[in-house]
């Protein structure tokens, strides 16, 4: 068992195993330690939805970074496949991102008006979507059309990227990481239940679990959770051929494995006393979400009245304050670099929250990357009560 590494990653979601993979695949010496098991927390219950059209990205960095993660998928996902034999259900296809109501049409088009600068979309009339898919229901008002955008099974992805990590010299170490150990204002290592390991740099990517290290750090580390559910149906009927999303009503994929993914519940569901907030993880299914996602789904496509539900997903999120990543040094402090906070966008960001993240290491923590500017944690300086509600009422995914 290492007792001195390079780099300590301290959490193993998609986000820090991407980051040990990227770092590792560098020839980098790198420790991977987490509480629980592999994907046991966010990315287990995550839907894998790769999309740039919702409202988690702005003008900008923030859309340029979801763009660069999105164009990293196609050759990961082969080297992950390749390497491990896995299966990720990766697919890219078609997406229509329906609007059922003015204001969705509204908040669509005002999107579009930058986005299409980027990706190649276009506003398309319910006539047009009823000939892509005549069964859905007649009451839309029409939807943006996008050439393409993917899904994976977010559990498989980041098994393979843990594999695939450890099989270019990671170390996978399951223990609770208790604290940080510092040498003045310089990180040095972790504590763990199993004992201390020493390493150059530790990378915080414990997602709801990234805030008790703001003790040691002696800085905020804003990450709420935000609960969220979906449902697997078995449906008989002919596959969708087009990845469907609204803001309103979430989103609905036919996987490669022959269930089709509806949900999920975030902010937008509840009204303030509602809404699916807590401390930590909760992996508990609602009836409440069930009945919420299944009629929102029927909304959308009425034949769904007779699929039958497989299996309800439910798990909490790491949400930040300005639902924005944090990724970055932490003032005041050497050693230490943060990857957490991806709210909804997990499983997309992970490449380029891994890429970033080794580019900044590998030149001596001298140079922040360009990419990440918008999210350096120094934004949240001075912080002392995060408004977790109003953001988490603005979710949309």
């Amino acid at each position: 068992m290492a007792e001195k590494v390079d780099v300590a990653v301290v959490g193993a979601g998609v986000v820090g195993c991407s980051v040990a993979y990227y770092l590792a695949r560098e020839g980098i010496n790198v420790a991977l330690l987490e509480r629980e098991s592999i994907g046991s927390g966010s990315s287990a219950h995550a839907t894998g939805f790769i999309s740039l059209l919702g409202t988690e990205f702005t003008p900008g960095p923030s859309f340029q970074f979801g763009l660069e993660s999105y164009h990293q998928f196609p050759a990961l996902v082969e080297e992950l496949e390749d390497a491990t034999g896995m299966d990720l259900l990766y697919q890219r296809r078609p997406s229509l991102r329906l609007a059922l109501e003015e204001s969705e049409e509204d908040l669509i088009k005002d999107l579009m008006s930058w986005q299409q600068e980027h990706v190649a979309i276009r506003w398309i009339s319910a006539a047009d979507v009823h000939e892509i898919e005549p069964r859905l229901t007649p009451t839309l008002r029409g939807a943006v059309y996008e050439d393409e955008s993917a899904q994976l099974d977010s559990y498989r992805l980041n098994l393979a990227l843990a594999a695939g990590a450890e099989a270019k010299g990671a170390q996978t170490i399951l223990r609770q990481v208790t604290g940080l150990i510092s040498e003045g204002n310089r990180i040095t290592g972790v504590r763990t239940q199993g004992g201390d390991i020493s390493c150059g740099t530790v990378v915080v990517a414990a997602g709801l679990w990234s805030p008790p290290f703001q003790r040691d750090l002696d800085f905020p580390v804003p990450v709420g959770a935000l609960k969220g559910e979906r449902l697997l149906l078995k449906y008989d009927g002919d596959p969708l051929q087009v990845l469907i999303s609204s803001p309103k009503r979430g989103h609905m994929i036919s996987r490669l494995d022959g269930f089709l993914s509806v949900g999920s519940t975030g902010g937008r569901d509840y009204d303030q006393d509602q809404l699916y907030q807590g401390e930590d993880m909760d992996r508990v299914p609602t009836e409440t979400a069930r009945v919420e996602i299944m009629q929102r789904a029927i909304d959308v496509f009425p034949d769904l009245e007779n699929a039958s539900l497989v299996q309800q997903l439910a798990g909490s999120r790491p949400l930040s304050p300005d639902r924005m990543p944090i990724i970055g040094p932490v003032p005041g402090k050497d050693g230490v670099v943060l990857a957490t906070g991806h709210t909804t966008k997990g499983i997309h960001l992970g490449p380029s929250t891994a890429k970033a993240v080794t580019e900044y290491i590998q030149g001596g923590c001298k140079q922040v990357p360009a990419s990440i500017e918008l999210f350096l944690p120094d934004r949240f300086a001075g912080m002392t009560d995060a408004d977790f509600q109003t953001a988490g009422l603005n979710v949309d995914e």
